[in-house]
């Protein structure tokens, strides 16, 4: 082991040995936006679909009653909202119609549920301004963990169809559909090689927590997303893992794109005896800081692996145990999406969903368009168990001081 490394590891780890013994501020309730899917959603009521006014309404009423070209009033409201939503400079903005889309709102609803069945992928735009649908995280096991699919990979076609300039809702749908069923992908690796890919749809795991000893000593918990329950999913590892003697954790968080922001908060609870997790601004969103629960386990040594592929929720979670010094992080630089997501069920039964805030960690470091640094940096090319093997080190360290 080269020492350099070695001595850096120590320091970060000095770090949180002291930090995480302090007690923390007092806690709080989680607040307005506690049902945030950061990058993700906030649940909001519904609206009067379909009565536009002014010029909107009367440029419809014309179409139907002119066009030679007829069509529904519901078209035009879809047509519509989704032309107002492209005026946005809102890079998540997504509507889901009740017609053609009436698979992604079910679809949304059962991922907030913590229930959904496909191909293992999660997907989002290759950056601010591209039409490229690219895979922002694989989970682990499934269909296209095992077919080699990568973070970063462009969905070129689906099933011999062009998906260029399709929204990202619009290429998840054409993925979806029932358990045993078979799919074709058409790939641009970011290596630049195009292959095609035939993949089998399953019913992935209701909770999207696993968990694995590393050594006798070291259990790593993998999130691959945050649905519902998964806090206290968490919790119940940690638990149940001490009873039987282990003395550390990697929080593994690489390729969790987000998910439900109270889940994240409840994480973070599960590491911290109360105090700030993360503090959400908008234009109609008044500053609000949520904090953790107390009694959390404070002392239990703890790393977190991130990557290019932790986004969202997953920063906010990894953001919190950075700067509360509770954990160490290990890999490559986070993903950079800070802002939290609303969505709202219209009176029609369709789903408009806006970014409403960003947010920032506990420090008031910006994430969005930025990410977080990890304290001990692996490089993106590095197999991903090296990584590993370096917080297992790391934490060895730590037991072995402690003892």
């Amino acid at each position: 082991m080269e020492s350099a490394p070695y001595d850096r590891w120590m320091r970060a780890s000095t770090r949180v040995r002291r930090l995480a013994t302090r007690t923390a501020v007092a806690a709080g309730t989680l607040g307005a936006l506690a049902g945030a899917f950061c990058g993700g959603l906030v649940v909001a009521g519904g609206g009067h679909h379909g009565d536009h006014g002014g010029v909107v309404d009367e440029a419809a009423q014309v179409i139907r009653s002119k066009a030679d070209a007829g069509t529904s009033m519901s078209v035009l409201d879809s047509a519509a909202i989704r032309g107002m939503l492209s005026q946005l400079d809102d890079r998540w903005a997504t509507y889901y119609g009740v017609g053609n889309d009436a698979g992604a709102v079910d679809s949304l609803q059962a991922l907030l549920d913590g229930r959904y069945s496909g191909l293992g992928i999660w997907l989002r735009r290759a950056d601010s301004g591209s039409r490229q649908v690219v895979v922002a995280s694989v989970t682990a096991g499934s269909p296209a963990a095992r077919a080699g699919l990568q973070v970063g990979d462009e969905i070129v076609a689906v099933d011999g169809q062009s998906v260029a300039g399709a929204d990202t809702d619009a290429v998840a749908a054409a993925l979806r559909g029932p358990s045993g069923s078979n799919v074709r992908l058409q790939l641009a690796e970011t290596s630049g090689a195009r292959r095609d890919v035939a993949l089998a749809r399953v019913d992935l795991p209701a909770s999207p927590v696993s968990t694995q000893l590393l050594t006798p000593q070291i259990e790593r918990i993998r999130i691959a997303t945050f649905a519902k329950g998964v806090g206290a999913d968490v919790a119940a590892d940690v638990a149940r893992a001490r009873k039987t003697g282990v003395q550390a954790f990697v929080l593994d968080l690489r390729g969790n794109p987000g998910g439900l922001l109270d889940e994240a908060v409840r994480t973070a609870s599960v590491f911290l005896n109360g105090g700030p997790v993360v503090s959400l601004q908008g234009r109609s969103v008044p500053f609000e800081t949520l904090n953790a629960s107390r009694g959390g386990d404070t002392t239990t040594p703890l790393a977190v692996l991130v990557d290019g592929g932790t986004a969202s929720a997953a920063e906010v979670l990894s953001g919190a145990l950075s700067d509360r010094g509770r954990a160490v992080l290990v890999g490559s630089k986070t993903f950079g999406k800070g802002s939290v997501q609303q969505v709202t069920h219209l009176s029609d039964g369709s789903v408009l969903e806006l970014t409403v805030a960003t947010y920032t960690t506990p420090d008031g470091a910006k994430v969005d368009g930025v990410g977080i640094t990890p304290d001990v940096r692996v490089a993106p090319t590095e197999s991903p168990e090296v990584a590993a093997e370096r917080a297992v080190a790391i934490l060895q360290a730590l037991i072995a001081d402690r003892n």
